[in-house]
């Protein structure tokens, strides 16, 4: 009887931490609608804390991130975003996320090479290879290895995402775009030409109004 009581309590409060939490994101997605960037930062911190699951805190921590980005306070988020990976119960899921979205901010930055260990680290955090969290990894690696000219590398982590035919159309997309003007950079025109037209073909396939019109270019420049 005892036991099922405790069962039973434990339940409730699940479920009110869970009531609680969808009221309070709500609140802070108002308040990010509004511009109130330094409410928001505070609703998302409540969230975080009410949050009955690592989906529900990882989207707070980005949430509470992303707000105090808005108010210029780029190192602080930043240090919250990582504290919150190695002190908060996350599933790998959620750290990858949070270190994908801390890295994202980084890429046109001097502290590139930062951001490319905190993405090599997001990569050994398993997730759905289909999932736009797994793309993003090695989408954001491969503006790295572009802008610091190494375009072997970027054709070798762009392949983690082209493997995986689950992928979005559009991903794949993207992916084939990027690994052709890798292999164009390289002066290797075949191959080149082969990722621009893969690129056309799923480019072709989504479903929704898609401009596939670089792929295109790249096929006429290359088929000269």
């Amino acid at each position: 009887m005892k036991r099922f009581l405790s069962a039973m309590m434990i339940l409730s409060a699940a479920l009110v931490n869970g009531q609680d939490y969808g009221k309070i994101l709500a609140e802070a997605k108002a308040a990010v609608k509004q511009k109130n960037y330094a409410a928001a930062e505070m609703k998302y911190g409540e969230a975080v804390k009410a949050a009955g699951n690592s989906a529900q805190k990882g989207a707070a921590i980005v949430g509470k991130y992303q707000a105090m980005r808005s108010q210029k306070k780029s190192r602080a988020a930043e240090k919250f975003a990582l504290d919150a990976v190695e002190n908060e119960t996350l599933d790998p899921l959620e750290i990858r996320l949070i270190l994908n979205t801390v890295a994202n901010s980084l890429l046109w930055t001097p502290r590139m090479d930062f951001a490319l260990e905190l993405l090599k680290q997001a990569s050994q955090q398993e997730c759905p290879k289909g999932s736009n969290i797994y793309y993003a990894t090695y989408y954001n690696m491969s503006v790295i290895y572009d802008r610091k000219k190494q375009y072997q590398y970027m054709i070798e982590v762009l392949d983690n995402v082209l493997k995986v035919k689950e992928q979005h159309p559009a991903n794949l997309y993207n992916a084939n775009i990027l690994t052709g003007i890798a292999y164009e950079k390289l002066g290797k025109k075949d191959e080149a030409l082969r990722h621009y037209r893969a690129a056309l073909e799923y480019g072709k396939k989504v479903q929704y109004k898609f401009d596939y019109s670089t792929a295109e270019k790249a096929i006429r420049r290359l088929s000269k």
